[in-house]
């Protein structure tokens, strides 16, 4: 299981890499998968066979997550962009397509704006990435208050509300691989301190995709719809059937989605 280490601080950070063997790592471009605040690199088991035959396939651990572990002096949303770039590098990964989950989304527009040349296209699974106006503040505020209380072993609000009506046994997954990020803190997670506005986009060429899902309670699909007009040449697209995490609750829609973006890209 490859390793690396942060040029900051000297976390290890994980990562795993897949590939198929009728094709060399310089034929593929690369696809990252950066998961959200509730997952790890195990998260994307389905999409990382989907994709794998047309692309090179790496997933990660974000520090402080499951197999990549850190002092809580070490955990901070900072270092995510910094993190993800040290492993491009170890696996000499020039450019890459970013495929971002909810707090996912914080490192892939971090790494957009600051480094464009390394991100050949975006896509921004039920997340703003830090991009944030009055309107977007007042649908997340309100939003949280209107959550109802979890009554269910099985449920989560990372998932439709009746998710785990409908799979119990798919919900229970999505909590077990959650309960891998045995060392973390999550009130320590510190993304409020990245906070983008459309000017910060101004000039952004790199292809965008925005995803969302109509019964998402934690980034309702109105504040996903309004960041993505934030940023030039975003496409936007909301899955029905679905919650916070569409990747995983309708994986066949979710990658269709993806699929049909990147297919009209010129690479």
């Amino acid at each position: 299981m490859p390793y690396t280490e942060s040029s900051e601080d000297g976390v290890r950070l994980f990562y795993q890499t897949y590939s198929t063997s009728n094709r060399t790592e310089s034929d593929a471009a690369s696809m990252i998968f950066v998961h959200g605040a509730g997952g790890n690199a195990a998260s994307w088991w389905q999409q990382v066979p989907h994709f794998v035959d047309r692309y090179s396939i790496l997933t990660i651990d974000h520090r402080g997550f499951a197999r990549s572990a850190c002092t809580p002096a070490q955990f901070s949303a900072k270092h995510f962009s910094d993190d993800l770039l040290t492993i491009m590098d170890a696996e000499q990964i020039d450019s890459a397509i970013l495929v971002c989950q909810s707090m996912g989304g914080w490192t892939g527009l971090t790494t957009a704006l600051g480094y464009p040349d390394r991100v050949r296209a975006l896509v921004m699974s039920h997340t703003p990435g830090g991009l944030t106006s009055e309107t977007i503040r007042e649908i997340q505020q309100m939003a949280a208050r209107n959550r109802s209380a979890l009554e269910s072993p099985f449920a989560h609000w990372a998932v439709a509300p009746d998710y785990h009506e409908k799979s119990p046994e798919m919900s229970l997954l999505y909590s077990q691989i959650s309960a891998f990020n045995t060392s973390l803190d999550l009130s320590k997670l510190d993304l409020q301190s990245i906070q983008l506005s459309a000017d910060d986009f101004l000039g952004h060429k790199i292809p965008t995709l925005f995803v969302t899902a109509e019964q998402d309670v934690i980034f309702p699909p109105e504040m996903i719809r309004l960041a993505s007009e934030m940023v030039p040449g975003a496409d936007f697209i909301e899955l029905q059937g679905a919650g916070h995490s569409s990747y995983f609750e309708t994986a066949g829609a979710f990658n269709q989605a993806v699929d049909a973006f990147l297919d009209a890209l010129p690479f």
